[in-house]
């Protein structure tokens, strides 16, 4: 009783902090130095595959950067035809959403053999506002390293006209993180994982950074902290420009909670890394290879070890 007390004061103040006045915690953020996948005791990857399939992406070069670092678990967004990620992706288990938003995005979940699913997906309307947008997702977890946890995976309004319905979204997956914690398979566990595409793109009059940390200290208030990425972005987009120079930006994000014992480390890969969030440049005759063929957002890999000491 008193825990769903809790998460509904989290979500009123999620709330009233957006239509009152000034934050409503300190954000609190995780480690940046972390182990190498090869030696992790839980590997994750989240990536939105930007409307997959296209017609522009090189799928052999998508499954190989989605399977060639063993992750555990995969967390995808913008899925538009779930028939060929699984053809894409044949030794692994998908799991996407029903519910797509107005644009025909599902989200989801895709594990190899070595992880089992403990419980089904659920499906949280709820975070659809009235079905205008994508639902959240979530399910139980055990890896090949045996580690049992929650996993949500999120794909909220775009743009900075969409600041609005972002904020009742992170309202609605308050309630999502609490009962993913305490019904169902999984109850009483309180290692989590919420992550995928949080779309902190600031509003009209609010910053970039005054948003990621309004949301920051949301999580925190959940028990959730962010796993920054020491390099700060995780995509691309046209620039206020628009023109061949593409722009970084912090949109995909993954927050913890639970996990005694590990330390976290995330960073984005492909284009991201290899530019180190500088602007880089695609043309039709001379495209950026990582983000012309596969999706303007980086893939955001995670990692998990166990602290020394």
């Amino acid at each position: 009783m008193r825990r769903w007390f809790k998460i509904g004061l989290v979500a009123s103040l999620v709330l009233a902090h957006h239509f009152g006045h000034g934050p409503i915690a300190r954000a609190l953020q995780g480690s940046s130095e972390g182990p190498d996948p090869s030696d992790a005791a839980l590997v994750l990857l989240d990536w939105n595959l930007h409307n997959f399939p296209n017609p522009e992406q090189d799928q052999a070069a998508m499954e190989s950067m989605m399977t060639s670092l063993n992750p555990d678990v995969i967390a995808l967004q913008e899925i538009a035809d779930r028939d060929a990620l699984a053809a894409l992706l044949p030794e692994h288990t998908i799991l996407a959403s029903d519910l797509a938003g107005s644009h025909g995005q599902h989200v989801g979940v895709a594990f190899p053999p070595t992880t089992e699913a403990l419980a089904p997906l659920l499906e949280h309307d709820a975070v659809t506002l009235g079905r205008r947008v994508r639902p959240a997702v979530s399910t139980y977890l055990r890896t090949r390293h045996g580690l049992d946890f929650h996993v949500v995976v999120v794909h909220l309004k775009a743009t900075p006209a969409g600041a609005t319905l972002r904020r009742l979204q992170w309202a609605a997956l308050a309630v999502v993180i609490a009962r993913a914690r305490s019904t169902g398979p999984g109850a009483g566990d309180e290692d989590i994982v919420v992550i995928g595409d949080f779309n902190t793109t600031g509003a009209p009059d609010t910053t970039t950074a005054a948003e990621l940390a309004d949301l920051d200290a949301t999580m925190a208030m959940l028990g959730l902290r962010r796993v920054a990425d020491p390099a700060g972005c995780s995509a691309y987009w046209d620039g206020s420009r628009r023109d061949a120079w593409l722009e970084p930006t912090l949109l995909d994000l993954a927050y913890v909670g639970g996990f005694p014992g590990h330390r976290m480390h995330a960073g984005a890969i492909g284009a991201c890394a290899r530019r180190q969030c500088r602007p880089l440049r695609s043309t039709a005759t001379h495209p950026d290879p990582d983000i012309a063929t596969s999706s303007d957002h980086c893939p955001l890999l995670v990692t998990f070890a166990q602290a020394s000491g």
